[in-house]
């Protein structure tokens, strides 16, 4: 029997954002746990469209939010072939009698332990419209997810891992974090290691190559021979004992890695030497907003926006750089929002930095509070992308919103703002950022700004 494993792209508009390509592990895991008996075949149709002729016995289909409209498409196309179709991931579980329409069946929450019983039942005939994962797994349960299904080609050159999943926080906008739990689930140490034992062999004797690359940059050794690491956790730092035993562990691995991390690790010394001992290159920071008011709405009101300035020193002071991301169109946002975050980045030296749209994402806080007040302005999920005002803002239109963020793309990178960032001294780690901030000056270059936010702001250019 073939299994055919599902992740749908939809199709983009050439002047719609680049955007990064990881190999994602959701699918990965699941073709882990798959019997040998399988036989299986995995699409990423950012990399491979389908074509609809595909031959399956049963397709799987994941999809968050924006992708999910295409999903159901596929669904279609196969269903009307006769090949059952499974569909799990966040917007299946969060809404799972609208994804049934259109599927054989929909797995609600994490996958992994229930699907034998998903595959058990197709093979007698019996597949049930609705799988409920009650309670969340037990990560040490999870075998290495199967990498080998990923194409070479098309992919960042980066290995991606899950040490934790789960968060703590209740942000009103998130809602991935109502999927995974609000409860921190860490991986044993033990399992970790043998996943980046594979991932990154040891070299026996000197590497005479990694000291010849050397001399021309400390990081692009690590480039060359791909021991980069992307920690796909929400927060790596909200179990403080885990994490110092996890980058004592990773300081073994001769690697440079990235995570994501509240703020608050700005102001932990001990914390911040470890990453820097371990490897750490970037941390993704949530700043969100610069009012402490839009924090305290949206749940997030243990971030401090006066103590922003010092904790991205203590970062920075590491060698450590911060890709940080905010959102506009919050109810306490003028149009003033887009120059204010503009100058932020531009003074604190942030190494990238991106604004999203608020994206009231369905079921979650924000949607039902922008519901209930009547703002919603569409349910068509291919705009919820963080890049589409599906709402109406409380400080300004939709298309000011839209265009606001254009600009702020535009200018953040500028190549004034690029060389002032990345390029002026302290250098940290510049080969990475340099790159990264590049692709986005490529993309953003010809995007036409004239308008609303033009005449009004002036850049640093």
């Amino acid at each position: 029997m073939k299994l055919l494993l599902i992740s749908p792209e939809r199709k983009r508009d050439k002047k719609e954002p680049f955007l990064f390509k990881f190999g994602f592990l959701n699918l990965p895991y699941i073709a882990a746990v798959t019997p040998d008996e399988w036989e299986i075949e995995m699409i990423d149709e950012f990399i491979t469209p389908i074509t609809g002729e595909e031959q399956a016995d049963l397709v799987a289909l994941t999809a968050q939010t924006p992708v999910a409209p295409r999903a159901y498409k596929i669904a279609e196309i196969f269903r009307k072939r006769g090949i059952p179709v499974v569909m799990g991931g966040v917007h299946a579980s969060l809404l799972p009698y609208e994804a049934k329409k259109y599927v054989d069946s929909v797995i609600i929450g994490e996958g992994e332990k229930i699907w034998h019983s998903v595959l058990d039942d197709f093979k007698r005939g019996e597949l049930k419209p609705f799988y409920r994962q009650n309670g969340f797994i037990d990560l040490n349960d999870l075998p290495i997810p199967r990498r080998d299904l990923f194409k070479k080609n098309g992919y960042l050159p980066l290995k991606l891992i899950e040490t934790t999943r789960g968060c703590p926080h209740h942000c009103d906008f998130c809602e991935v974090s109502r999927f995974f739990g609000y409860r921190y689930r860490t991986r044993s140490l033990d399992k970790i290691k043998e996943e980046l034992d594979l991932l990154f062999p040891k070299r026996e004797g000197i590497d005479l190559r990694k000291k010849l690359l050397s001399f021309i940059s400390k990081d692009l050794p690590y480039f060359i021979r791909k021991r980069l690491l992307y920690i796909i956790d929400s927060n790596i730092v909200s179990n403080l004992s885990f994490s110092i035993k996890l980058f004592e562990l990773l300081k073994k691995y001769d690697i440079l890695w990235w995570g994501h991390a509240s703020v608050s690790v700005g102001f932990n010394d001990k914390l911040l030497d470890k990453m820097a001992e371990s490897g750490c290159i970037a941390l993704n920071i949530g700043f969100e907003s610069l009012k402490e008011e839009n924090l305290a709405i949206m749940g997030k009101d243990f971030n401090k926006p006066k103590k922003y300035k010092e904790a991205i020193k203590n970062i920075h002071d590491r060698n450590i750089g911060i890709m940080g991301t905010f959102i506009i169109g919050l109810d306490q946002d003028t149009t003033d929002v887009f120059k204010e975050i503009y100058d932020f980045v531009y003074e604190n030296q942030i190494d990238w930095a991106l604004a999203f749209i608020l994206t009231p994402y369905p079921t979650t806080e924000s949607y039902k509070r922008l519901k209930k007040e009547g703002r919603i302005l569409t349910e068509d999920w291919e705009k919820y992308d963080a890049l589409n005002s599906v709402y109406m803002p409380k400080n300004m239109t939709p298309e000011q919103l839209e265009a606001g963020q254009r600009w702020l793309w535009k200018n953040i990178f500028s190549l004034s703002s690029i060389f002032r960032r990345i390029l002026r001294r302290p250098w940290i780690h510049p080969l990475f950022y340099l790159g990264m901030n590049l692709q986005f000056f490529q993309m953003t270059r010809s995007w036409k700004v004239d308008g609303v936010f033009s005449d009004k702001f002036e850049s640093k250019e």
